[in-house]
């Protein structure tokens, strides 16, 4: 906390409540904040996530996960990760067992290939994934890719320890 400055703090929290902030993230979370607020003032934490991923996942597309994870884990302090499997060596693995390019990235290995992959050879993938000593999700997994709105939504397997 030595890199902590209250007052820097105190001023940034009271522009962000005068809705004066000078960014554009100081002006959505105050839009944000208000829109919870219309919805229930006592809004949990729990709901207040679930929304933010809905719109992760829906408008962003799950290759912005990490970007956004590391930005949120720095704005928040916190120094570790929250995801068991960070780096990429699975993807590495990945992309040398079947030529696909592709980046593991806490529970999600996405499969950077811009065409669906035919049921068999997504059904091999799944089960390398599974020798490697994870449990598949199969009905989130997918073997489709979609573009929509110049964002891709490339095939992925889900999985965890």
């Amino acid at each position: 906390m030595s890199d902590f400055n209250i007052h820097t703090w105190k001023k940034n929290q009271y522009l962000a409540e005068a809705g004066l902030g000078s960014s554009q993230a100081q002006s959505l979370a105050k839009l944000i904040n208000d829109a919870i607020m219309q919805v229930d003032d006592t809004l949990s934490y729990r709901d207040f996530a679930i929304a933010v991923a809905i719109i992760l996942k829906e408008e962003y597309g799950s290759h912005n996960f990490g970007k956004f994870m590391e930005v949120l884990h720095a704005e928040l302090g916190i120094k570790e990760s929250l995801n068991e499997n960070f780096d990429n060596t699975l993807g590495e693995e990945f992309e040398a067992e079947f030529g696909f390019r592709a980046y593991a990235e806490g529970s999600r290995l996405e499969i950077m290939h811009r065409d669906d992959i035919d049921k068999d050879t997504f059904e091999k993938m799944i089960q390398w994934v599974e020798s490697k000593g994870y449990k598949v999700d199969r009905d989130q997994s997918t073997e489709w890719f979609d573009w929509d709105d110049d964002r891709y939504w490339y095939p992925r397997i889900i999985f965890s320890k």
